[in-house]
């Protein structure tokens, strides 16, 4: 028999200290005499790098939309992704005349913080130091100074008669030369993840425009549209200021989302992409170039601190495509491709994450890859290596409800059709194919998917709790979507219920419940947002949805011994 299913003397402490801001992981300290192994290493590799036959990098894909096709940004994504996704990164260039008419945010006067990099240190894994604050107008000149100086200094400017491919990849030779060797000691300022809405946007210039990073969440195929809260860099795009040799670091987007990033202003990007087939086999290469760094900093890669050659990822089997943003060009990252690269001058950047139907399966990858709890057993302590920025549950939750609203929505021409199963199949179906803006039966199809694993795992745990372990409940939990639960042992944040324990006041995941400490069952509380008849319809429903999308009309259908077949029943309006 399960606890008392409501307390009402007893309140569920905060969740957490407010919703988590989207933010690199912070860099341990460089602890230099304990990585001599690594260093030896990066030198011994250094040595080879002198030797090697630099390996061609093959170039990404470059994709010329029509005018018609520009005017719908992630319709054309998700068309051309079947092909671009193999090679974890694409350029898109916008149809004569319809360039957005974007530029330098507007100087506020403002500073803004920026990461001091040290080049020749890129491949051994080190956290940034702290750059200087400039203004907008102060990083333009300090930018500019410091590419002419340098290309002056090192004979690299650009000489009648080289093309800008050429000059580009001198620029790219020199880079890798002081990042594989040590050769030369240099220090860049990066301004990364800047806050748009505070530094200001280049698309304030042409706010109008489909391809705007502060509305395209809004899109009709978007699918972040149903978190239906904004996160900074997320739904709201980064701005990112340049200069040469600043560098990005292999990553992968929070949530292994798409990313799209546009150049307002300013000299080429060079980016590297990995498509998500070859991720596994580029972790592999890192951890093994730096095996030190790894043991003490298990989460190095979320650290954003590392940037290792694109010929040794080559030589060690890992897929890599190569391309050059100019002024005027987007780049799209896709689910679960890493991506790096270097500016070649000052440049203006911004970026923000999308997720389209097609990113559904790689979102739940990244809660197994990110909380890790498979294997750990009920009360596990595997996991922790990033956090959450927003419910991937809550998420798959109101896509559903996004479903139903679109039934109800349809309810009176649908109310004619109760009487006939097949009628009601169609006209369901047909309703979906009117008002969601993508294949219905292959998003319904995913949607189920990925919301089965989560809803089997999370009444399992339930059970578990209440039945088990006799763990007290609260029921009827509002979602605190501004203060949402974050769990402190693996970093997810729970969406169907979430346990606080009253004695430490410390939130976990319901998996994690009996890991943050040890406290008994009944100094706990299970919150309960989503009942279990809750989950449990919206499994159903989106189950009979299903089966509506999939609905075909036959003349006769009939059973195995010849006797006609009532078709599966339909959602009920």
């Amino acid at each position: 028999k399960q606890a008392a299913s409501t307390m009402a003397a007893v309140s569920v402490p905060s969740a957490s200290s407010g919703r988590p801001k989207r933010r690199r992981e912070v860099t341990k300290r460089y602890e230099g005499p304990d990585d001599d192994g690594d260093m030896r290493k990066a030198i011994s590799n250094s040595l080879k790098h002198q030797k090697r036959v630099e390996l061609q990098v093959p170039e990404a894909p470059v994709f010329y939309p029509t005018a018609e096709e520009f005017s719908d940004p992630l319709r054309y994504i998700s068309k051309i992704t079947p092909q671009a996704e193999h090679y974890g990164i694409c350029k898109i260039i916008p149809p004569q005349g319809y360039k957005p008419k974007t530029d330098f945010p507007k100087d506020s006067g403002l500073r803004f913080p920026t990461k001091r990099q040290k080049v020749q240190f890129l491949q051994e894994g080190r956290p940034f130091g702290t750059g200087k604050k400039y203004t907008m107008g102060e990083y333009q000149q300090y930018a500019e100074e410091f590419r002419q100086a340098y290309l002056r200094e090192h004979a690299l400017e650009r000489e009648e008669g080289c093309s800008e491919q050429e000059h580009n990849a001198r620029i790219e030779k020199e880079f890798w030369n002081i990042v594989e060797t040590g050769s030369k000691d240099v220090t860049v300022d990066y301004a990364n993840d800047l806050n748009s809405a505070k530094f200001g946007s280049g698309f304030d210039h042409d706010a109008d425009c489909k391809w705007n990073m502060n509305t395209i969440h809004q899109e009709p195929r978007s699918l972040l549209r149903e978190i239906q809260c904004e996160i900074q860099g997320v739904t709201k795009p980064w701005l990112y200021m340049g200069s040469l040799f600043t560098s990005f670091c292999w990553h992968t987007e929070d949530h292994f989302l798409y990313s799209i990033n546009y150049m307002h202003k300013g000299h080429g990007k060079t980016w590297y992409g990995i498509p998500s087939t070859s991720a596994e086999q580029f972790e592999k290469a890192m951890k093994g170039f730096m095996p030190e760094r790894f043991k003490k900093s298990p989460d190095l890669l979320y650290q954003l601190v590392s940037l290792l050659s694109p010929s040794f990822c080559l030589e060690q089997d890992v897929e890599v495509f190569h391309t050059v943003q100019k002024e005027g060009e987007f780049i799209v990252t896709f689910p679960n491709a890493y991506h790096g690269g270097f500016s070649h001058g000052l440049n203006c950047a911004e970026a923000v994450n999308f997720a389209t139907p097609e990113w559904l399966a790689f979102g739940s990858q990244a809660m197994d890859k990110y909380h890790n709890k498979k294997g750990a057993g009920a009360g596990g302590l595997r996991g922790g290596k990033r956090s959450d920025i927003f419910a991937h549950d809550q998420l798959l939750y109101h896509l559903g409800s996004k479903l139903s609203k679109i039934v109800l929505r349809n309810k009176e021409k649908l109310a004619g059709k109760r009487e006939s199963p097949s009628d009601l199949h169609v006209a369901i179906k047909e309703a979906l194919a009117r008002d969601l803006p993508y294949n219905p039966a292959k998003f319904v199809g995913s949607l189920l998917r990925e919301y089965n694993r989560s809803a089997r795992m999370e009444l399992h745990l339930r059970k578990w709790l209440m039945h088990d372990l006799r763990v007290p409940v609260m029921e009827k939990v509002t979602y605190p979507n501004a203060d949402p639960p974050l769990c402190c042992v693996c970093k997810c944040m729970p969406y169907f219920s979430y346990v606080v324990c009253r004695n430490c006041v410390k939130v976990t995941c319901p998996h994690h419940a009996f890991a943050q400490c040890d406290c008994k069952a009944d100094a706990k509380v299970l919150a309960l947002v989503v009942s279990d008849k809750g989950i449990s319809s919206m499994e159903n429903f989106i189950q009979s949805v299903k089966k509506s999308c999939n609905f075909q009309v036959l003349s006769t259908t009939t059973t195995t011994n010849g006797a006609k077949a009532d078709p599966a029943p339909a959602p009920t309006p």
